[in-house]
């Protein structure tokens, strides 16, 4: 699959694993335009890569989303591929009210599904017209298909939607030449980790460079029509167990996705 990229934007690439992402498919060669709140972040990451272009560009404004992504694909016309793989975390505890506040569900709820289903409502039409082979990417999580509630309920809930999202849209596009790839996550050693404190004690983290290196085993070997998830780590019996089952009933309903 990673043969066939030539321009990707990376939507959430300023840190953690969206950095890592956009190191390794610079290295390859690809052109490799990042995005991010911050714009000192992601200036910092250009001296290590050389033609790296960035884009300044907060997910949680989703009015401006459309006119970001017009903005992106008329600056660079040749984008291929695009992974929405911005997202937050907020640990809380169901039964005390006062270990979340109200605006941090609507704030995870944003940021990990309505932000990614509008950027996605904008990019799809414009692959689309491409009329070439060309890939959406979406960051879920292995959480998503099991939750964990007493770690984060909420984050659990929007990374399973964004499974869903992700089932969905490719079903949909199954006439087309644009390919739905979802990246779940085990749980890695980024500084989302590093935000969930003492929980994250009681969980072997995966490192960030051994989720890269497998992740690409399956992006470098496998063409992009051929994958549905990429699901290193504990995230793959997780995935499996979906495919064997919910996956499995969909295909003999003729819902194959």
């Amino acid at each position: 699959m990673s043969a066939s990229i030539n321009t990707i934007l990376i939507i959430g690439g300023s840190r953690g694993i969206g950095a890592a992402f956009a190191e390794r498919f610079h290295a390859m060669g690809k052109t490799v335009i990042i995005t991010g709140r911050s714009e000192d972040k992601l200036k910092q990451m250009t001296p290590k890569m050389t033609g790296l272009r960035y884009y300044t560009m907060d997910m949680t404004r989703l009015g401006e989303l459309g006119k970001d992504i017009s903005h992106l694909f008329h600056s660079f016309p040749d984008i291929d591929t695009v992974w929405i793989n911005g997202g937050i975390q907020h640990p809380a505890d169901i039964k005390d009210a006062a270990s979340s506040t109200d605006n941090d569900v609507v704030d995870e709820i944003t940021t990990n599904v309505t932000a990614p289903m509008i950027i996605a409502r904008h990019v799809v039409p414009l692959l689309v017209a491409k009329k070439t082979e060309t890939t959406i990417m979406v960051t879920g999580s292995g959480l998503g298909f099991m939750p964990v509630g007493n770690l984060s309920p909420v984050y659990c809930a929007t990374k399973s939607a964004i499974h869903s999202y992700c089932v969905g849209i490719r079903q949909a596009l199954k006439s087309t030449s644009v390919n739905v790839i979802e990246i779940v996550p085990p749980f890695v050693a980024t500084q989302l980790a590093d935000g969930l404190g003492d929980l994250a004690k009681h969980v072997q983290a995966m490192p960030l460079a051994d989720f890269v290196e497998d992740s690409f085993k399956v992006l470098d070997g496998t063409a992009a029509k051929e994958i549905r998830e990429v699901a290193p780590g504990t995230a793959g019996p997780r995935v499996a167990v979906w495919r064997d089952s919910i996956g499995k009933a969909m295909a003999e309903r003729g819902l194959g996705d």
